[in-house]
């Protein structure tokens, strides 16, 4: 017996393996990837740029194909061998959410990207499959408390790793930049030029292996709560020393980041986590709500009245609209000449290249009128406007190339350069070397362009695209595609030149340009179904029990998670833990739905009085045949009926029911 118990748990432990590793190993890949980018096609990306080397996603998105294949065949063979699956209504709108992702992957105008990942991300359609794969995956072969604690400890091993690294990193000791951690993470190819490899964040930022240090918020903002929650319901001491010595190494690793995101999100989502558990006494969460209103009140008064709480108003909010900012709102590439707005006065500007080579620059203002110009600068033969309205305004006149003759205007010390041509007048050239004719996107002016550290303007880039997917998306992956790239204004006074918006920096916005709004609603449904689930449980549950601090872990961390998905994007670096831990989550609420009857009193009391009904029927009905032989042989006489008896020894009947249910 105990040797086939020994077997069963060695298997149902090997099933677990995917999950481990999916949650626990593959956030730490880090390795050289070359790949083709295949934007050089576009007009806004540099045909010089279109090599491109990835150490923090390809091969984290290859390892999780991988896995979902070995996953989705285990669920092949269970089908096949016909076991049981288990399910919940929840899943059913997860369905709808992959249906979606399917169509708008199979209808998709980029469906190169959709199947191979894109710049700067690498999260195609096969990857986002597998993450719903891994979901119900969890939720099927977890059923009991001890593999819980499998994936926890085992899974361990790779946070722990991911971790420490970043909590290295906040003390300027980055692990990438040793010798070690260069040979490790390229081929040996590169080895004779290790030197060469550097990472842009400034001195003591965590990124640890995901790269990005708002995905700390992320990563961070699931391990906080969910590890406060172990701390609570462990039983030994030992256990709970090594869960605080883990809890402050991802504190200081979150702070490390610089990331403000994750400690807003962690904020939000301690009150809400307060309440559902005051939530258990009526009285305590009436005072909770108090206590609640209060603090924002406070919160408000502190933001408008001290330096701390403008600055974090200003962090969160914004300040300003682009338009509003610079001087330079907009350029149109005329045939005739350039116009440009500068402070809302119109600049019409050109140059003729004469036969003896001198460029002769013309600028006129929105009457026609001429605009003599000064030279500042003779040695570069820079031109200023004699008009105050262009006081910020340089003209160089200069040649490209030997055949090719411009300007270069310089707005605000921002440079931008034109040259025309005979079949399409006027273009602007780019910083990817490309002349183009400018393009201003279509923007809305929902968020101030700064809010949310500069996200407010990418926002309010992706809104205008929102009705296009009403109902299919763009694909997975191909955000950057739909976007207005062509955004050369923020590009050169506040991103930089050559940056790229391949994200939406909002989790349920990028959902809906990729998936259709249908498909982000299904997303919302099944997710918010698990909160809610989560909330109804965990006011009823008994909290002595330590599964039941696990599960509030998870609920936890899958909150945070959400809530942090409002100013940060799903990746391969962090989407497989949360996934993983929503699986995990779904399948606690089952077990302790289970084991603690939750749910199920009314229906149980039914059916305690639907049994001790039927059992009366046979010996109401003996007593009303031997009441109605008595009555007939006594009261013949007396006009009593037959009907009369049966109702009688209906009504005692009714009488005993009632008291059964009682």
């Amino acid at each position: 017996m105990n040797t086939n118990g020994n077997k069963n748990t060695l298997k149902a432990n090997k099933i677990l393996i995917p999950v481990i590793l999916l949650i626990g190993l593959i956030p730490i890949i880090v390795h050289s990837f070359v790949y083709d980018t295949n934007l050089a096609q576009f007009d806004w990306y540099p045909e010089s740029a279109a090599k491109q080397t990835d150490f923090f996603f390809a091969w984290k998105m290859i390892a999780i194909i991988l896995v979902g294949v070995v996953m989705l065949a285990i669920l092949l063979i269970r089908y096949l061998n016909k076991k049981e699956f288990k399910f919940e209504n929840s899943f059913y709108f997860l369905m709808v959410y992959a249906l979606f992702v399917a169509m708008s992957a199979l209808f998709s105008s980029h469906k190169y990207w959709v199947a191979h990942g894109t710049y700067e991300l690498f999260e195609p359609v096969w990857v986002v499959f597998v993450y719903m794969i891994l979901c119900y995956y969890v939720y099927n072969y977890v059923q009991e408390e001890k593999q819980i604690e499998v994936i926890l400890r085992w899974s361990g091993i790779g946070i722990a790793i991911v971790t420490l690294i970043g909590f290295f990193q906040v003390f300027g000791l980055d692990y990438f930049k040793t010798s070690l951690g260069k040979h490790l993470m390229t081929d040996t190819s590169w080895w004779n030029q290790l030197d060469k490899i550097s990472f842009n964040f400034a001195d003591k930022t965590a990124y640890t292996t995901l790269y990005n240090p708002n995905f700390l918020s992320f990563y961070f903002g699931m391990l906080i709560p969910l590890l406060v929650c172990l701390f609570i319901g462990a039983k030994k001491m030992w256990h709970r020393l090594v869960i605080a010595v883990a809890e402050i190494c991802c504190i200081v690793a979150l702070v490390g980041s610089r990331s403000s995101s994750g400690f807003i999100a962690l904020a939000i989502g301690a009150v809400i986590l307060a309440l559902v558990l005051l939530s258990r006494k009526k009285k305590l969460f009436a005072a909770g709500i108090v206590v609640v209103v209060i603090g924002v009140i406070a919160a408000g008064v502190l933001a408008n009245t001290t330096g701390i709480g403008q600055t974090l108003k200003k962090t969160v909010v914004g300040t300003y609209h682009m338009k509003d900012q610079f001087s330079l709102n907009d350029i149109k590439t005329n045939t005739d000449d350039v116009e440009l707005d500068i402070w809302n006065n119109p600049l019409y500007v050109s140059y003729d290249l004469g036969s003896d080579g001198v460029i002769t620059v013309v600028c006129k203002d929105a009457d026609g009128q001429e605009i003599q110009t000064t030279e500042v600068d003779q040695e570069n033969h820079i031109l200023a406007l004699n008009d105050e309205r262009f006081a910020n305004v340089q003209i160089q006149p200069i040649m490209f190339t030997d055949n090719t003759a411009g300007i270069k205007m310089i707005i605000d010390g921002v440079e931008w350069d034109f040259s025309k041509n005979d079949t399409d007048g006027y273009e602007y050239l780019n910083p990817a070397g490309k002349l183009v004719k400018f393009e201003n996107p279509k923007v809305s002016n929902v968020f101030l362009d700064d809010a949310m550290s500069n996200r407010g303007h990418i926002w309010n880039k992706t809104i205008p695209l929102l009705g296009k997917h009403a109902f299919m998306g763009s694909g997975a992956n191909t955000y950057m595609f739909e976007v207005p790239q062509e955004d050369y204004i923020s590009q050169n006074y506040v991103y930089g030149a050559n940056s790229y918006d391949v994200k939406a920096h909002c989790w349920y916005l990028q959902q809906w340009v990729e998936t259709g709004l249908i498909g982000t609603l299904a997303l919302l449904v099944f997710l918010f179904w698990y909160l809610v689930q989560s909330i109804r449980i965990y006011r009823r549950v008994d909290l002595h029990e330590s599964i039941s601090w696990v599960g509030f872990g998870l609920f936890a961390a899958v909150l945070v998670y959400m809530i942090a998905g409002i100013a940060n994007d799903s990746n391969v670096c962090t989407a497989p833990v949360f996934w993983g831990m929503l699986g995990l989550g779904l399948a606690v609420n089952r077990m302790l739905v289970k084991k603690e009857n939750l749910f199920v009193k009314e229906t149980a009391v039914s059916a305690e009085s639907d049994t001790a009904v039927k059992q009366s029927i046979p010996k109401a009905a003996e007593s009303a045949k031997a009441d109605t032989a008595q009555t007939v042989q006594n009261t013949q006489g007396a006009g009593v009926t037959e009907s009369s008896v049966r109702k009688k020894s209906s009504k005692k009947q009714s009488r005993k029911q009632r008291k059964n249910q009682k």
